[in-house]
């Protein structure tokens, strides 16, 4: 290109090129201009480009290109900086005035905040700062010189941790595990021993033989005793004392379980009732006349006897054992007893066929005294401590809660035995067969049997007793309304309609029931009752002696209304009072609502701790 000529068209577009950036010489530069460069190593670009600048200008000679201005500012100098370091150009120095650039701080990630319980979040954040507060402070040693001279050819090693240092980091692993196993008393059935497992079984099958026992003498006892001289008054009074001695008795035995010794007072419990099992099954070779029902009356008080013992003292091993799992052990439990029940007289009607009055009772009792030395091995020893200051069932029965939950086992407790002698009669009009009577029977028996377990399980994962029993309630209620009918709604008996009523009252029954024990627990517990047997033994007795009353009461009074004022009254008398604790539960609630204490009496369990397992399971 020659002096005074135009550039090229399309140059301008082109970019510079390093050489143009930086205007250093170019390959052509003699020997002396280089030595002339090497000779300002710590130069600032602005000045090697003056001393340059004429030679370059002089050699090229060609075009006439506007020179650049240059200030030789810092800012200046930085703006030139190649972004790749060239061995043909010299390395600008820090200069006084130019500022340091500090490495940016990363943010911190924020902790994600959970979708749902958010309280959980905080409460978990809050232990975590708690332990990390408690743990000792080590400090850390000064690095030495030798060590932060470090090589841009060697790669930086990380520390290696000092044993000190990983033993000190499992011990907090390990407290920190422990502190939460210590916090939730939740028991996962993955979690449970063998022990526990036999324990859990034992407590099962001993409720599955006593309930057997005692209702496989309802298909062919009557009919023995008319026998032998009793009237439908004695005979009454044989099957109404079972649950009449255990309401006496079973308070007492609650309230001396730490004396006795739990696991003591149910084998005994279970080996006194299959003796008197066996022993019943002998009344038939005693003559007719008062002897035989003295005999039956005593015989029937000390198997009631045994059987409140091990009842009682199952449903405190229960909340020992599983103390996270309790409303589901109690609705395993119940399990059992409801088929007991439903096929106690299945069983007897069966035993007695084939082999005759004693049949019965001698396959029962014999089965409950190898389940008692079974227990013996198989059953979770488990110390009975004593409390030193305790507050007794007395202070227990001043808890307006309390008696909340015993209303509702006495009329869940009437709502159930009333049918045993009145139910046959009502659907005597249909001209059932006795397999189709058992049949419907077995309607309310067989779905409480099966959701019990069910109840149990929606108790624990989410902690809902107080709106199960509003359920219960309200669907007794309903089915006792139309299992009469009831006369208010002028229709007429419907054999279908009688059978849904059934079934709808088995599952009320359960979510009636099963959430009362539950709630006794945590109330006591609350009011600063200790986690002891003797607490355990208070609540079960309690539990067991308003069951018993209400048993009691269901086929007796239930009996002299259906004579008085008939069936389908009996049924509307019932719903009323269902419809009457529904109101008291109602202004219960309103009361606390008003006093500022609307939650559950969870004791120590709250929402976030049923969160918590559920988000566990």
């Amino acid at each position: 290109m020659m002096e005074g000529s135009e550039i090229e068209p399309g140059a301008a577009n082109s970019l510079p090129t390093l050489t143009d950036i930086a205007q250093i010489p170019d390959a052509t530069t003699s020997r002396e201009e280089d030595t002339n460069r090497n000779a300002y190593p710590t130069t600032s670009r602005s000045v090697h480009g003056a001393v340059a600048g004429g030679d370059r200008s002089k050699r090229r000679g060609t075009a006439k290109r506007k020179p650049r201005p240059r200030t030789g500012s810092d800012n200046d100098v930085r703006r030139l900086r190649p972004f790749i370091a060239s061995p043909f150009m010299p390395i600008t120095t820090k200069s006084k005035n130019e500022v340091v650039e500090q490495p940016r701080k990363l943010k911190e990630p924020r902790s994600r905040s959970p979708t749902k319980y958010g309280a959980l979040a905080h409460k978990r954040s809050d232990a975590d700062q708690r332990r990390a507060e408690l743990l000792p402070l080590q400090a850390a040693p000064e690095p030495s010189p030798d060590s932060l001279a470090v090589t841009p050819a060697d790669p930086v090693q990380p520390r290696k941790r000092s044993d000190s240092e990983s033993s000190h980091s499992s011990d907090a692993s390990e407290s920190s595990s422990s502190s939460d196993s210590s916090d939730s008393s939740y028991t996962r059935f993955s979690d449970l021993t063998r022990k526990q497992w036999a324990t859990m079984g034992m407590l099962a099958i001993a409720n599955l033989c006593s309930t057997v026992a005692f209702s496989c003498i309802a298909p062919f006892y009557p009919g023995e005793a008319t026998d032998k001289g009793m009237n439908s008054t004695e005979i009454g009074i044989v099957f109404g004392v079972f649950e009449l001695v255990m309401f006496v008795t079973a308070p007492l035995l609650g309230k001396y379980m730490t004396t006795i010794g739990s696991k003591r007072m149910f084998t005994v419990g279970l080996f006194m009732t299959g003796v008197t099992a066996i022993l019943f099954g002998f009344l038939n070779l005693l003559p007719a006349g008062s002897l035989f029902f003295w005999a039956s009356l005593v015989i029937r008080c000390l198997e009631a006897l045994g059987d409140a013992c091990f009842v009682t003292s199952s449903f405190a091993i229960s909340a020992k054992c599983f103390p996270g799992r309790i409303a589901t052990v109690v609705g395993l439990i119940e399990t059992f007893a409801g088929l007991g029940y439903t096929a106690g007289p299945v069983i007897g009607a069966v035993l007695y066929e084939y082999g005759g009055f004693q049949m019965p009772f001698l396959v029962l009792g014999f089965l409950l005294i190898l389940a008692t030395v079974v227990s013996i091995f198989l059953v979770e020893d488990i110390e009975d401590e004593e409390a030193e200051d305790t507050k007794g069932m007395l202070g227990m029965l001043k808890m307006p809660v309390i008696w909340l939950m015993v209303f509702a086992v006495v009329i869940c407790a009437i709502s159930l035995s009333f049918f045993d002698p009145t139910l046959a009669a009502h659907l005597e009009s249909f001209n059932l067969s006795t397999t189709m009577v058992g049949l419907m029977f077995l309607l309310c028996g067989g779905i409480y049997t099966l959701t019990a377990p069910l109840w149990g399980l929606i108790i624990d994962q989410w902690n809902c007793c107080y709106l199960l029993m509003f359920f219960g309630s309200s669907a007794t209620v309903v089915s006792m309304l139309f299992v009469g009918p009831s006369p208010i709604f002028h229709m007429e008996k419907n054999l279908v309609v009688i059978g849904l009523s059934l079934s709808l009252f088995g599952v009320a029954a359960g979510a009636l029931y099963i959430p009362t024990f539950q709630n006794c627990l945590n109330a006591v517990k609350k009011r600063g009752y200790e986690d002891n047997f003797q607490t355990y033994g208070c609540v079960s007795g309690v539990f067991q002696a308003a069951f018993a009353f209400g048993a009691f009461m269901g086929p007796t009074l239930g009996g002299f209304g259906v004579q008085q004022i008939g069936f389908a009254w009996t049924t509307s008398i019932i719903a009323v009072i269902n419809v009457f604790f529904l109101v008291i539960m109602l202004i219960f609630f309103a009361i606390r609502w008003y006093k500022g204490d609307i939650e559950e009496e969870s004791g120590s369990e709250s929402c976030d701790s049923a969160s918590e397992r559920s988000q566990k399971a």
